[in-house]
């Protein structure tokens, strides 16, 4: 087996009031921006427009872990999920790249994505590791 190395590290960060400023004038943008998914769940939150910010910087550390710009992909085609279940790891985020987000990954050799994000009330932020793939090879 071959061990895996970093592809790329991605960072971004959404100021919330901006970013709330937005989704209140322009209430569509949340429809091309985010899954049914992502909108549910964010909804289920406390504050919806702070978690669609975290998500917004997720798909933004993406595209800057593979080297794109802006456009590069729909940013659908990144999904920010959460993991279910009980104990530590309940509700942790992590990545489902579909569509051209997921080819270019796999162009890249980025085979698993680690998420972190965290928010204040003033900023969101998102930290993102692209991993190579892990190939088993005989030797």
């Amino acid at each position: 087996m071959n061990g895996a190395g970093i592809v790329g590290v991605g960072v971004d960060a959404v100021d919330v009031a901006r970013f709330r400023r937005l989704l209140d004038r322009r209430p569509r943008f949340a429809t091309r921006c985010f899954t049914e998914t992502e909108q549910s769940d964010a909804n289920r939150s406390v504050d919806v427009a702070q978690s669609l910010a975290a998500r917004f910087a997720a798909k933004e550390a993406v595209m800057k872990a593979l080297g794109t710009g802006i456009g590069a992909f729909a940013l659908t085609d990144v999904e920010v999920c959460r993991t279910p279940g009980t104990g530590a790891t309940r509700n942790a985020p992590f990545l489902v790249l579909h569509g051209t987000a997921a080819e270019l990954a796999g162009a890249h050799g980025a085979g698993h994505f680690h998420l972190s994000l965290t928010h204040t009330d003033g900023v969101a932020i998102a930290f993102v590791v692209a991993e190579q793939a892990v190939s088993c090879a005989p030797s």
